[in-house]
């Protein structure tokens, strides 16, 4: 009996001691781990790594590596040149981003769409307004390193013909769109970098393209990131040049409508693929600067300015772009 008195003393005395130093129990609370598909919020998951911001330029092709849940309302003003077939005038877009993390590595992702106003200056080309293509598929973060602040990302996705052809969309049966994007930091500098292709699935309609872009930016303040980006694309096949375009005149194909004006061929860079002839062998640069405005750690808003940096600029004259950014 007193071995057995003297040993509940020694458990109660113990016990004691534990609870003093914080660190004894009573019982362990069961602890859910984060879901691995469709990862549930509260786990306090960023997909976008810290310090890096959204792109800008480009933003139906530039897709960065990060997996993210959110949504990006994307706002365009785009002035085309005075010498280009439409001798002036500009366009505008506005468009919904939407991207959904399957899993911390696998995201769903809906980049091209919106609704375009097109108002060119030339007299037998009419004001035209209507939908664009849509372009959706995934991406997949390869290789990612938290600490290292590293990311690698390859993309695949189609471009869908079924916007109208009066905003010079829907020709052929669809592009597929292959690309590899990553992203590297170190304090509050962010390199962010994307290449990939357009490849049409009827390449006798629609031209082929190669296409890159480079974002470059520094955190000078925690809600002030300005930024640099450049981008190119380059062609590597022409289409027959069969697109049809509705004038004043009648209905000319593009090729004949490009003779007519002797304007020779051009593309549609990154808002169309035209199919033009003649183009393969051809690209362009441009260049962007603006910033990125960071409200907290989920909503931010931006802007930049672009401009073409090569002798040739198709149908690029100058550009701005605003979007706001909300993810997760």
């Amino acid at each position: 009996m007193f071995r057995n008195h003297t040993a509940s003393l020694l458990t109660l005395r113990a016990a004691a001691t534990l609870v003093v130093l914080g660190t004894w129990v009573p019982a362990a609370s069961a602890v859910e781990p984060c879901p691995t598909w469709f990862p549930d919020f509260r786990c306090e998951r960023s997909g976008r790594f810290e310090g890096f911001v959204g792109t800008i330029q480009m933003p139906y092709l530039f897709e960065d590596p990060f997996i993210t849940t959110g949504a990006q309302l994307v706002g365009i003003y785009h002035e085309y040149p005075g010498h280009s077939v439409f001798e002036g005038g500009h366009l505008g877009v506005l468009a919904l981003q939407l991207r959904l993390a399957l899993t911390d590595r696998l995201a769903f992702i809906a980049t091209k769409d919106g609704y375009v106003w097109h108002r060119p200056d030339l007299d037998i080309l009419p004001n035209e307004d209507g939908w664009y293509d849509i372009a959706l598929g995934f991406k997949y973060a390869l290789l990612q390193d938290r600490e290292k602040n590293y990311i690698v990302s390859p993309s695949f996705r189609i471009d869908i013909p079924v916007g109208q052809t009066r905003v010079y969309q829907n020709l052929g049966s669809g592009v597929g769109i292959p690309a590899v994007s990553a992203a590297w930091g170190w304090e509050k500098f962010h390199v962010i970098g994307d290449f990939g292709a357009r490849l049409p699935f009827d390449m006798g309609l629609e031209s082929t393209s190669l296409f890159w872009n480079l974002h470059l930016d520094y955190a000078v303040f925690k809600h002030f990131v300005p930024l640099v980006e450049f981008g190119g694309m380059h062609w590597t096949g022409s289409g027959n040049g069969s697109r049809p375009i509705e004038t004043s005149l009648g209905t000319l194909s593009l090729e004949q409508a490009q003779t007519a004006l002797g304007t020779g061929s051009f593309e549609g860079v990154d808002v169309a693929n035209l199919g033009s002839r003649s183009v393969g062998g051809n690209g362009i640069v441009v260049g962007s600067f603006g910033a990125r405005f960071p409200v907290n750690e989920h909503i931010s808003f931006g802007g930049a300015y672009s401009f073409p940096l090569t002798d040739r600029d198709d149908i690029w004259k100058q550009r701005a772009t605003v979007n706001m950014l909300l993810e997760f």
